[in-house]
């Protein structure tokens, strides 16, 4: 048999009865996540909030009561030791009136050979399987994300060592034990700053969200949930600095059945996401919940806190966003989502979504005499929804000759554009209405000066291309100002040229 086919088939028949049961009414857990190691080690970004969101979905899908999840941050050895007694003296209680209990213990942080860490104390993996083997629950779970910290994608070290592989007794009276590592020997486990946590416990999240749910049934079992939280940590780091990283699993079981950790039809929400292989979904939603979830050949049921939502589509072609608000129990499917224009275009290399610019042209006010002058311009450009808005400012100052008259002329000024994509390549040609306004002052050779308002209407173009880090392009403009001349309101064609050096954020 295959590790894979070993790995379905052994922890598909962990006992707490019938396959397909309901969630058994006693569940207990013990949720340890701290982001202080040892003395020299740096503290880790999200140990503790990896715990806050484990222990979460548990009670929000897993039918844990919250007073029977123990939750602890930074913390001793001796709490540890004291939360997992307290859990066995619920469950002998449980035990004595006829329940079957579960228990979980889960642990994020730092680990050695010498076992996980809780700032300078430690519990050995030894004593740590004695304590999760010496509980009295028919079934037990342990999960050790076990970290190190580094910066954008942190190096999350369990050692290199055959404890991690959790040797386990042999008493026939366990009838079901699982330890599960967020990694293999002599690999590092990692966390990352993009999803706000580690690979292995975001991942492990969304299974008992429902894309774990392999078979559809509404339940997630642990089976499932490893399988899907192993395949994506795979994934997800395939190209991280540190190279791949492999969950792993030690178990001793007998009986028949599975251990459920999540009933999706407990849920506040619903969200199925279509199918639609080769896409990824990434949800950002209440209480800073964050899920990524990779669409396939089936749709794929999520169960989330009631909300609202900012949603997005990654696919080859580009990304695509949308906003939605799920109610107390709605059961929604993500609305069609395409990529806009600007998105298409950024799919081939084209802009960000942010510019910052700066250039040098050309301005005609449609003086007389006037006819164009040197302008400098500086602006930004920021896309929202499917346009993009252009702000930009002018100077200008020229030495004017109107028929024998010699005056000076200084503009400043401003202007609005509301540009659409006309391509959606690297080389991105945009246009749309532009709205203006600047002051004009006249100062004469004897030294009388004259000012006037300028409101400005017309169209824009911009064109820009990439060339290495920055892009270059031109602004053109086309319209009429209008002003007053003479000491009377005329209207006049004005237009401008200019070349950019542009900046994307």
């Amino acid at each position: 048999m295959t590790r894979p086919a070993a790995i379905a088939v052994a922890l598909s028949i962990l006992a707490l009865g019938a396959p397909g049961r309901a969630l058994a009414a006693a569940r207990y857990a013990v949720v340890v996540g701290s982001n202080a190691g040892a003395t020299g080690r740096p503290r880790l970004w999200f140990a503790e909030k990896d715990a806050e969101r484990f222990r979460r979905v548990l009670v929000e899908l897993g039918e844990f009561q919250p007073g029977d999840v123990q939750l602890l941050e930074g913390v001793g050895a001796k709490r540890v030791r004291e939360a997992i007694a307290r859990a066995e003296a619920a469950m002998e209680v449980a035990r004595a009136g006829g329940e079957h209990p579960l228990f979980v213990f889960y642990f994020s942080g730092h680990a050695a050979s010498g076992g996980i860490e809780l700032g300078d104390e430690r519990v050995s993996f030894g004593e740590l399987r004695s304590l999760v083997t010496g509980t009295s629950a028919d079934a037990k779970v342990a999960i050790v994300d076990a970290c190190e910290a580094g910066l954008l994608t942190q190096v999350k070290g369990a050692a290199a060592v055959p404890t991690l592989e959790f040797a386990l007794p042999t008493s026939d009276t366990v009838r079901g034990t699982a330890f599960i590592a967020s990694t293999a020997e002599g690999e590092s486990a990692q966390e990352s700053a993009a999803i706000g946590g580690s690979f292995f416990t975001h991942h492990l999240e969304v299974a008992l969200r429902g894309a774990g749910d392999a078979d559809g049934d509404g339940l997630v079992t642990l089976g499932e949930a490893f399988r899907y939280t192993a395949a994506q940590t795979l994934a997800g780091t395939l190209a991280t600095a540190e190279g791949a990283q492999h969950a792993t699993y030690e178990f001793r079981m007998s009986g028949r059945g599975d251990v459920v950790l999540a009933d999706l039809r407990r849920a506040d929400a619903r969200l199925t996401v279509p199918r639609d292989p080769g896409t990824t979904y990434v949800l950002r939603g209440p209480m800073s919940l964050l899920a990524e979830v990779t669409a396939g050949e089936k749709p794929i049921t999520l169960a989330l806190p009631a909300g609202p939502y900012h949603v997005e589509r990654r696919s080859r072609e580009g990304r695509a966003t949308a906003e939605l608000e799920l109610g107390h129990g709605a059961v929604e499917t993500m609305p069609p989502l395409a990529p806009s224009r600007y998105e298409l275009a950024r799919a081939k290399g084209g802009p960000k979504p942010g510019l910052l610019f700066a250039g040098f042209g050309a301005m005609a006010l449609g003086l007389p005499g006037f006819g164009a002058a040197p302008v400098v311009r500086l602006g930004v450009r920021k896309e929202v929804g499917p346009i993009g808005l252009r702000v930009r400012l002018d100077y200008l100052g020229k030495a004017v000759n109107d028929a024998g008259v010699r005056y000076d002329l200084g503009y400043v000024g401003g202007a609005v554009a509301a540009l659409y994509p006309l391509n959606t390549s690297r080389i991105l040609v945009e246009a749309g209405p532009e709205l203006g306004y600047g002051y004009a002052t006249q100062r004469l050779a004897d030294r009388r000066s004259f000012g006037s308002n300028v409101f400005w209407g017309g169209a824009a173009l911009m064109a820009t291309a990439p060339v290495g880090r920055l892009r270059v392009g031109l602004d053109a403009a086309l319209g009429a100002d209008l002003l007053r001349l003479d000491f009377r309101t005329a209207v006049r064609p004005a237009a401008s040229l200019s070349f950019l050096v542009l900046w994307g954020f």
